[in-house]
């Protein structure tokens, strides 16, 4: 039952290939050179640190929850781990609202009218 060449159409299996890709030169970070990438450095290290945040904490409240099922010592000291856990988290996760506020505030995000304020103008414009 498995798949041929056909079912995945005129193409086969090499219309998922991009010959191009072995010709792009890419920076130190792995990025490829000239393509901008999505978030800032700043906002995208906070990003990084909330995600490890949210990763450790939710294996600490798995770790909590485990031990107080099993009702063992370790129950207590990884349920008030788990609950500093959220509150670091929690800063984490607001540290990259903040960052990305304040990089913006920094570097002047060009901002354009969109198309209903747009209207509205033309609409002033021939009614005002």
């Amino acid at each position: 039952m498995g798949l041929s060449r056909a079912d995945w159409g005129p193409g086969g299996f090499d219309q998922f290939r991009s010959d191009r890709d072995e010709d792009e030169v890419y920076e130190e970070s792995g990025d490829p050179v000239g393509v901008e990438s999505g978030l800032p450095d700043p906002v995208r290290a906070a990003a990084v640190r909330a995600v490890v945040l949210v990763a450790v904490t939710l294996v600490l409240v798995m770790v909590a929850v485990l031990c107080s099922l099993a009702q063992v010592w370790l129950a207590l000291p990884m349920v008030l781990a788990a609950v500093a856990g959220t509150v670091v988290t929690t800063w984490g996760v607001l540290d990259v609202w903040v960052t990305r506020q304040m990089w913006n505030q920094r570097n002047g995000v060009v901002s354009t009218p969109s198309s209903v304020a747009r209207e509205r103008r033309a609409f002033r414009r021939r009614h005002g």
